[in-house]
């Protein structure tokens, strides 16, 4: 496995690699309704905490000095920080103490090797009082944390001046080469006072995990209408995985998530494919007046009308593959739903009218070595579109 850069939606994983990738997600979901309520081995969860900025931290393997930095230490000139003064020569503006305040303190834990995390806070969070309760407030990114007064997490995080949770594990012969591993062993780094280390594992027994027949029956029935839909939509499938950005997976998810932005999924495969026919055809049109001669408009224009030619006359085929994909998110929410039952810290949105419940960032699946994120995108992603960013302050 490469750096750990970027997660992909469950449901993606049908646009970016068609068929196959369906079928993926599929094994994916069936792992995830089989393993919830039980100790079964083969699929982890673990909690994506929606912290900000990423740190990576620990021993440089050529140098064996403790150093902190950004996803930027994996560069080919690895911008990994030693010192105050690399601080400032790597980390000048908002970060910059941010990234000392990281220095300073995690050199205190016991890291063997190189981890990454989401950094939470750097400074004691204050008492405050929210749904009737007083606790610990903290806001890293778009949600806002709440940790309970003397509760055993309330109490890590008044003894602390900095948290942070760890996710991801690095090993290499230099910072550009490390490759990561998802899942991080956080055992060993509690007990230091100034440091709330925070694990990202769910656990997957207990009460309350297991689904319920009506959940299950809700899984099944969605992979048995993902996996029809698939086969019947197999022909525009096999289309996608382009990254040009004019190809059809990179129009898709710029559309989708236009769409998590206005807040509702389309109720019907058609109204999705006119809204995506009305998306591609304005993509186009801007890239047609950027255009200075007009043998390069007029072939611009006859990429547009060729396209979507292609998107009207093959509906049905497409209409397909978008109740696949809808498929696999409807799956995914309800297994979600049921995960986020499970939660031992209050997390809050903030919005012009106060704070509101809202549930964890999201899950993140591993299984064979490869991740992907469960999130319920119409609730968390829309959010992190519109939320103002509290990190970079």
């Amino acid at each position: 496995m490469s750096k750990n850069t970027h997660l992909e939606h469950l449901e993606d994983e049908l646009i970016n690699n068609g068929y196959d990738g369906g079928i993926n997600a599929i094994r994916f979901l069936e792992s995830l309704r089989d393993m919830l309520g039980t100790a079964a081995s083969g699929t982890r969860i673990t909690t994506k905490w929606d912290g900000a900025p990423a740190i990576i931290c620990g021993t440089d393997p050529e140098t064996g000095l403790f150093f902190v930095g950004t996803k930027s230490v994996f560069n080919k000139e690895p911008k990994a920080a030693f010192s105050d003064g690399d601080v400032d020569y790597y980390y000048p503006g908002p970060l910059n103490s941010i990234m000392k305040t990281c220095l300073e303190h995690l050199k205190k834990l016991p890291i063997s090797g190189i981890l990454q995390g989401d950094l939470l806070y750097t400074k004691t969070p204050t008492l405050a009082k929210m749904g009737g309760e007083t606790g610990y407030k903290f806001r890293p990114n778009t949600i806002t944390y709440f940790a309970q007064q003397n509760s055993p997490l309330g109490d890590k995080v008044a003894a602390s001046k900095m948290g942070i949770v760890f996710h991801t594990t690095y090993s290499g012969e230099s910072l550009p080469e490390c490759t990561a591993s998802f899942g991080a062993d956080v055992s060993s780094l509690q007990g230091v006072k100034d440091i709330a280390v925070l694990s990202s594992d769910f656990e997957t027994t207990g009460k309350g995990v297991s689904l319920t027949s009506m959940e299950k029956a809700a899984v099944n029935k969605n992979i048995s209408s993902a996996k029809t839909s698939m086969t019947k939509g197999r022909q525009f499938l096999d289309l996608l995985g382009g990254k040009k950005p004019f190809e059809f997976t990179p129009l898709f998810k710029m559309y989708f998530n236009q769409v998590v932005r206005s807040g509702k999924v389309p109720s019907t495969a058609a109204l999705m494919l006119r809204g995506f026919v009305t998306f591609i055809s304005g993509r186009f049109d801007m890239e047609i007046k950027k255009k200075k001669t007009e043998k390069a408009r007029k072939q611009w224009e006859e990429k547009k009308l060729s396209t979507i030619k292609y998107l009207n006359t093959n509906k049905t085929t497409i209409h397909s593959a978008m109740n696949a994909f809808t498929a696999l998110m409807t799956a995914k929410n309800v297994i979600i739903g049921r995960i986020q039952k499970v939660n031992s810290i209050g997390t809050f949105i903030e919005d012009e009218s106060g704070y509101r419940v809202t549930s964890p960032e999201g899950f993140v699946a591993i299984k064979n070595g490869f991740a992907i994120k469960l999130v319920d995108r119409l609730e968390f992603s829309k959010a992190n579109f519109t939320v103002a960013k509290n990190w970079s302050k």
